[in-house]
This record gives C-alpha cells, sequence and structure tokens, in this order.
C-alpha cells in the first residue's frame, strides 16, 4: 500500500514551477532526507538551516531550495565531512550552483582528493570567473577548512595541502588569462592602451596567507589589466619592485594587525604618486594618504578597474 505521507519525488517541484512557491512541513522533510525531525530541528539550532518559507498562516516551511541545500549537507556528513564545515560551505555559499560547487570542493578537501580539489578549483573558475568562484566556492571551503583545524586543533594536513593546490590553479588562471593579453607598448607591463602600468599586488613581510591576493590576481587578468604578483616583501625589495614594475595602482595586503607594518606601507606611499590600496582585515580604517582600502574581492576589483591610472589623493 502507497505510504499517506508524500514521497520524496513528490516533494520535488515539476518542471518550471517556481522552486519558492513549494513549502514543505518538517516531517516531510525529514522522510525525504532519511532522517528524523529531530536531526533536522538540531541542525536548525546548531547550524542555522532553518526553513526560509512560511505558510499564509504564518507557520515555517522548507522550500525546495532548502531541501537542495539539507541535501548537499547531509551527503557531506554521510561522506566524513564534519557537520560544522559542511554546513559552513553549504550555507556560505549563496545560489546553488555555487553552493554545490563549495560543498564539493569541502568534500575532496577534507578526503585529501588532490585531482578532484583541482578538478573542482578549475570548475569554479570556468563557471564563475575568478572573482565570482573566490567569493562563493572557494573562500567559503577555504574558511570551512581553516574553522575546522582552528576548532578542533586537527586538519592542518588539509590546509595546507589543498590551499596550496587552490593557490596553484589561481597563479595559471592569471598566467593563462594574462598571456593571452596583446603585446602593449610603454611602460612594462602596461594595458593595451598603453595608459598605465600594471597593479603590483605585494603583501606585508612575514604574511603568508596571501591566497586573496592571488585571487585577485586572476581576476584582473580576466578583465586585461596586467599585474605583478609579488608575494611577501620586505622594504628594500618593496621599494626596488616598485621602481622597476612603474605600476599604475599597488595593493598592499595584511592579514593581521601583526604584520601590517605602517611604515612598510608609507614607504611605498614616498615611493610612487599613484593609489597605493591597504587590503585585508590587518590594517586600520583609515591610513592617511592612501587610497580608498579594499575589504573584499568585488570590491577591489571595482576599485582598481574604476580608477585605472589615477593617482592617489594628496
Amino acid at each position: 500500500m502507497p505510504s499517506a505521507r508524500p514521497s520524496r519525488a513528490a516533494a520535488r517541484p515539476a518542471f518550471g514551477q517556481e522552486v519558492d512557491q513549494v513549502l514543505l512541513p518538517v516531517g516531510v522533510v525529514a522522510e525525504s532526507l532519511g532522517m528524523s525531525a529531530a536531526a533536522l530541528r538540531a541542525w536548525e539550532r546548531r547550524y542555522g538551516l532553518a526553513p526560509s518559507g512560511r505558510t499564509p498562516g504564518g507557520h515555517r516551511r522548507y522550500s525546495a531550495r532548502d531541501l537542495e541545500r539539507l541535501e548537499r549537507m547531509r551527503t557531506l556528513v554521510r561522506r566524513g565531512v564534519p557537520a560544522a564545515d559542511a554546513a559552513r560551505a553549504v550555507a556560505a555559499a549563496g545560489p546553488p550552483d555555487a553552493e554545490a560547487g563549495a560543498a564539493e570542493l569541502t568534500e575532496a578537501m577534507h578526503a585529501l582528493d588532490t585531482a578532484a580539489v583541482q578538478a573542482a578549483v578549475s570548475a569554479a573558475l570556468a563557471r564563475l570567473g575568478a572573482a565570482g568562484a573566490w567569493t562563493t566556492v572557494l573562500a567559503p571551503a577555504l574558511t570551512a577548512i581553516g574553522d575546522h583545524w582552528e576548532e578542533t586543533g586537527r586538519g592542518v594536513e588539509v590546509e595546507h595541502v589543498t590551499s596550496g593546490i587552490v593557490e596553484s590553479v589561481l597563479r595559471r588562471h592569471a598566467q593563462d588569462r594574462t598571456a593571452a593579453l596583446p603585446s602593449a607598448p610603454g611602460a612594462p607591463g602596461a594595458s593595451a592602451s598603453g595608459a598605465f602600468g600594471p597593479v603590483l599586488l605585494a603583501a606585508a613581510p612575514t604574511e603568508h596567507h596571501t591566497l586573496p591576493l592571488t585571487a585577485l590576481a586572476a581576476a584582473l587578468a580576466e578583465e586585461g589589466r596586467a599585474v605583478v604578483l609579488a608575494g611577501d616583501l620586505p622594504v628594500p625589495a618593496l621599494t626596488d619592485a616598485l621602481v622597476r614594475a612603474r605600476p599604475g595602482a599597488v595593493v598592499l595586503w595584511a592579514r593581521s594587525p601583526a604584520t601590517a607594518d605602517p611604515s612598510w606601507l608609507r614607504t611605498a606611499l614616498e615611493t610612487v604618486s599613484v593609489p597605493v590600496h591597504p587590503a585585508g582585515p590587518g590594517w586600520p580604517l583609515d591610513i592617511p594618504g592612501a587610497a580608498a582600502p579594499l575589504h573584499d574581492l568585488p570590491g577591489a576589483l571595482a576599485a582598481l578597474l574604476g580608477a585605472a591610472g589615477g593617482r592617489r589623493p594628496a
């Protein structure tokens, strides 16, 4: 005899039906996922995976999109990904396609499946571009891995191995896009129009967490902007790089206040007369003479492309 309760298939929207119009009670969702309602409510309480819909009478209900997120969460947990990491990767990713990409990458990272990590990063870059891939897939997965290590003291090997792969794929993506740019007259690294020099991206001395700079380099290269990705540089090396590269803009990255040395940044301000942007959470909000601070990749991309060739405020 068929069950009186809706089946898992019945919980799916029909082709062409607006997914947000499908509202499911907790019992139906729990049965669809093969879980208890109590476990589902525990996920809501612990990880914020709450239903987003409401009936006309005000009762909370799961949408089909909520169900997709929960299915990805369940799949990751069953494959050995810690529940907190799985929830971060799924909930932080945003749109369904990005959620799937972040979940897939997180799973591959925990398995130390280097080929799968490389494939997931490459697929995200091809589908979303560097800025979209970083914001919705790469950063959520890396954050989940890092948080797991900080909370449990375990998994440092996962972070070290997989972050290196992510950086390698991003660098290759940036190099491929840069190689495709037409030859430019004028200063070394100038754009195709020859109107301005490259964006020089450097990290503070001893600042080894530079993945966001690499992602920015890839995003700028996609937009046709030449980049010099310098890594962490002490003061003499930073001065030499600024003189030789003749940049059109400078980005100086510091993830931690411990590495954000104001005298290092002042060296750049005194060496060049182009915009010098502090970037990363290590810097204070207002630095006299510096250009606007860069807080996220989309904002950094917009600022650097919009002010190309402009001079920093006096």
